[in-house]
Parts: C-alpha cells; sequence; structure tokens
C-alpha cells in the first residue's frame, strides 16, 4: 500500500471500530484453560491490551491518525490557499513484565521520512526511581513537549515549541525518581544524558560518526497540590481540587549542528586546524500547568543561548571567521513564551486559546529566529470515550520585521486513537 494511503486505511479502520462494534468490544474478556490463562481487552482509544495474569507479561497494540484539511492566505496575497494532510500516523507497540517493572515501548510514524520515533527500555527500581534507555522523549524540554501528540489542546503545537524543538526525541539514558505525598506535595527530579543529534542520532548509514558532545539535560517537576495527570493538555479527569505542576528544565548540547540543537550535521563550524568545532547550545525552561474541573492552563518561558564560540570558522578552509553574531544565523537564538488556557464541558465539547510570541537575541536581519506574534483558538468535539477527536482550529501568524510573511491558517482534523 502506497504511504500516503496507509493513514486514510487506518482512520477508515478505527472508525468502524469506534462506531460499529458492540459494547463488548470495549470490555475486557478473559479466556483460561488448563494451566495456562490468557486475557484480551480492547478498548476505545486506548488500543488492544493481551495479557498473560500468571506470568505478569502484558502486550499492547495502539496507534493515532490525524487527517484534515486547512486553508490558509498571506497578507500579501488575497487569494486562499487549499490542502489535505495527513498530519501524524503512529503504530505503537508495548510489552510489560509487571513483576520485574519493565517496560518496552516502540513507536513509528509511517508518513515521516525517519519513521522511528521512540524505542526504549524503561525499568522501575522501586515506586520512587525509574531508568530509561533508548530513544525518548526528551525530558529536558518544555512542558508541552511532555505531551503525547494525541493529548494536545490543537492540531499542531505552539510556536514556542514549533521554534526550539523538532520531535524532542533522542536517544540517550534518563533516570527520573518520585518524592513526597501523592495527596499533598510531590517532586519529580529527572536528569538525562542523550546524543544531541535529535531522532537518528548517528545519522542514515551506520558508519556515520556522532556529531558533536553529548547533550546534558534535566527537568525539577513541583506537584504543590498533590499528584496528577500532567502529561495532557486536558483535564480529563476533572479534578474536583485544583492541581498545578510548577517545572523548570535544562540542557546543554556540547556541540550542536543544527537550529535547535536535534540534528546530524545540518552544518559544521571548524576550529583554526579545520577540524569541527560544534557551538555549545544551552536552552532553559520555565512552565507551568493547572487544572481544575475541566480548566486547563499552561504557561511556558524558553530562551536558547550559544556557546564556546571563540576561533570559529564557517569552513575548513578557514576563510571566514564567524563573527559573534553571526551563530544566530545557525542557531535559534532567543527566547520565547506560551500562554494557553481552555476547558472541557462534560458533554465532551473542549474551547482552547493561546498567545505566544518569540524574541531573537540579536537584532540580525539574517538571525533565524524573528519576532513572531502568534495567537490561536481551537474548538474540539471528544467522541467515543476520546478514541475520535474533531477539531476546528485557526492561528493567525505576525511577523513584526516582516509584514509580507503575515497571514492566517485554518485547520480542519480528525484524530483517531485505537
Amino acid at each position: 500500500m502506497n504511504r500516503n494511503h496507509l493513514p486514510f486505511a487506518l482512520c477508515l479502520l478505527t472508525f468502524l471500530q469506534c462506531f460499529f462494534l458492540s459494547p463488548l468490544s470495549a470490555q475486557e474478556e478473559d479466556f483460561i484453560g488448563g494451566e495456562a490463562d490468557f486475557s484480551a481487552t480492547f478498548r476505545k482509544g486506548q488500543g488492544l491490551e493481551v495479557g498473560f495474569p500468571s506470568s505478569g507479561y502484558v502486550f499492547g497494540f495502539t496507534g493515532l491518525a490525524q487527517p484534515g484539511m486547512n486553508v490558509s492566505r498571506s497578507d500579501a496575497d488575497t487569494t486562499f490557499a487549499l490542502g489535505t494532510f495527513t498530519r501524524r500516523a503512529y503504530l505503537t507497540f508495548k510489552a510489560s513484565d509487571l513483576e520485574r517493572g519493565i517496560d518496552v515501548l516502540v513507536r513509528a510514524n509511517y508518513i515521516a521520512s525517519t519513521p522511528l520515533l521512540d524505542a526504549y527500555i524503561n525499568y522501575r527500581i522501586n515506586d520512587w526511581l525509574a531508568i530509561r534507555t533508548g530513544q525518548f522523549q526528551n525530558p529536558s524540554n518544555n512542558r508541552e513537549m511532555q505531551f503525547y501528540e494525541g493529548h494536545l489542546a490543537m492540531p499542531e503545537r505552539s510556536v514556542l515549541s514549533r521554534t526550539f524543538v523538532e520531535t524532542g526525541r533522542e536517544f540517550g539514558l534518563s533516570i527520573t525518581g518520585s518524592f513526597g505525598n501523592a495527596e499533598s506535595l510531590m517532586v519529580k527530579p529527572t536528569l538525562a544524558v542523550t546524543s544531541g543529534d535529535g531522532i537518528n542520532s548517528f545519522g542514515s548509514l551506520s558508519n556515520d560518526a556522532d556529531k558533536g558532545g553529548v547533550k546534558l539535560g534535566g527537568r525539577l517537576d513541583v506537584y504543590p497540590f498533590g499528584d496528577f495527570d500532567a502529561t495532557s493538555a486536558s483535564d480529563f479527569e476533572r479534578n474536583e481540587s485544583p492541581k498545578a505542576v510548577i517545572g523548570w528544565a535544562t540542557n546543554y548540547n556540547m556541540g550542536a549542528s543544527g537550529p535547535v540543537g536535534e540534528s546530524h550535521g545540518d552544518w559544521l563550524i571548524f576550529n583554526e586546524n579545520g577540524q569541527e568545532q560544534l557551538p555549545h547550545y544551552l536552552k532553559n525552561h520555565i512552565d507551568l500547568l493547572a487544572k481544575w474541573k475541566g480548566a486547563t492552563v499552561l504557561a511556558e518561558f524558553t530562551n536558547a543561548a550559544a556557546y564556546q564560540l571563540d576561533g570559529a570558522f564557517t569552513s575548513a578552509s578557514l576563510g571566514t571567521l564567524l563573527m559573534p553574531t553571526e551563530i544566530s544565523q545557525y542557531l535559534m537564538l532567543g527566547n520565547a513564551y506560551n500562554l494557553q488556557g481552555g476547558y472541557l464541558l462534560k458533554n465532551g465539547l473542549q474551547i482552547d486559546a493561546r498567545f505566544g510570541q518569540t524574541f531573537p537575541e540579536f537584532d540580525e536581519a539574517t538571525s533565524l529566529l524573528e519576532v513572531i506574534d502568534a495567537v490561536g483558538g481551537c474548538l474540539t468535539w471528544h467522541v467515543a470515550e476520546h478514541a475520535l477527536k474533531l477539531q476546528l482550529a485557526a492561528e493567525y501568524l505576525n511577523y513584526q520585521n516582516r509584514p509580507s510573511a503575515n497571514g492566517w491558517t485554518a485547520a480542519f482534523q480528525t484524530q483517531f486513537l485505537f
């Protein structure tokens, strides 16, 4: 089957599952015979789970498809541009050993040029400490980048996330702790060491060398009112008491070779001997997520800066010395913030709005980062236990120093979780 048609086939299959299967399909059925036991569970929006209770092994299969259509217009052009898209098409396999606290997850996006998104092993040493290794979502990015793509408030991520992060996935190792009382105060620190080269960290060929050094990062989350689900932009639990998490995250890439420190040799910078001398890239994030009775508020701030630039040249022939402000042509440097809020009604309707801005570190016409104002809104309808999500969204981008690029985009997106 053509890759472009695969997501639509998955969408059709999911639609049939959501609306034409009997209610029993969403319930658990166990099959026990002799010394062997077996259970199979299918839940709308959560996929298929197969378990062997006596051994503690559980296997899960889930997926996501996001087809849609959009219309856009720039202020410099009065014509409308219409298009269709499939934003994401995921398939996920998960295996767990409940007795030993081991989880294995593999997730792929079948419409991406590099399909593999996540492939990791998570080991829960005890109730308060876990280790993860493989390719996973880096915990040292901003809060919205900790949300699974199926749990976003709007079809696309905020201008902050789109500016300073690509997929957020990298190969490495992380250690996460959880301390305190789940009903009162919780503290969750995380440390991570990753490749610093993003997805497919070691290039397209087996003999490709890693570019630059590693990325060191961490996140500290404080839950002042007790634990809650901080992995989505919706208050599905409709918390009866206010919940919040205040977070600080940082990552230091010791040799970036792409605009946001998730690339594998997009460009190279050299020292006086003609050897690679990639700049160090630091990002700091501060964020707040709060939920209460269906309402959600998210506030984020990010700052990015570059270091280790002395004696750097733009070519191995040493023809051009890199001036301090010229690094802004290679890296996203500056600040950004994102403010968004939404409310989920009991009938499944949800309304969200957000506003964000980006500011470059240097006032250079050639800087990658521009001064951008972004305002957007979205109306969402959650159907069939969140297995189906219909979204109508719009966003306007205002480029303060480049008015010809100003414009708006409206999109209708259907999301299937299965």
